[in-house]
């Protein structure tokens, strides 16, 4: 099947959303997001920080990029990723279109306002490659080939797979 289009999740795959919140919190997101009151403070404290702009890079973010713009350039690639929510939508897609921008990546941003919209995405010979594993499935249940990202070696082997 011919690849006509990746497109590359943020957090947890070009930037590093968990250790930023781990930093200001002293806890895992997902630990907080176990209690909902801890969770939507924090969650508003983050935005109104402005910390989606000061994520640093997620382990092999880099490595996948230069991947992808050295070894398959003629592969569109865009982003998708999720706001978390309508209620700050504007706000954080604001802000990590702003962190792609300081980061010099060209490539168009798709921001949605839940996960679950990823799955609209989705068709023959498309791949996501994203961090969540409902993402993935949604995705691939939707026609699209979902990769699970993990490791950037373990990702990049299955692309080279994908592309050939």
């Amino acid at each position: 099947m011919k690849i006509t289009k990746i497109y590359l999740d943020m957090d947890g795959v070009l930037c590093d959303f968990n250790k930023k919140y781990k930093e200001l919190y002293s806890v895992m997101p997902n630990q907080a997001s176990r209690d909902n009151k801890m969770w939507s403070g924090n969650w508003h404290d983050f935005i109104q920080g402005k910390n989606f702009e000061k994520l640093d890079w997620y382990p092999g973010g880099e490595q996948l990029l230069v991947f992808l713009r050295k070894q398959h350039p003629e592969v569109e690639v865009e982003i998708l990723s999720s706001s978390g929510g309508p209620q700050f939508h504007d706000e954080v897609a604001r802000q990590k279109k702003l962190w792609l921008k300081m980061h010099h990546i060209a490539y168009k941003p798709n921001i949605v306002p839940g996960r679950k919209e990823k799955s609209k995405y989705a068709g023959k010979g498309i791949i996501l490659i994203d961090d969540t594993p409902d993402v993935i499935e949604g995705f691939n249940a939707a026609g699209g080939i979902g990769i699970l990202h993990k490791d950037v070696g373990k990702t990049i082997e299955l692309l080279k797979v994908l592309l050939a």
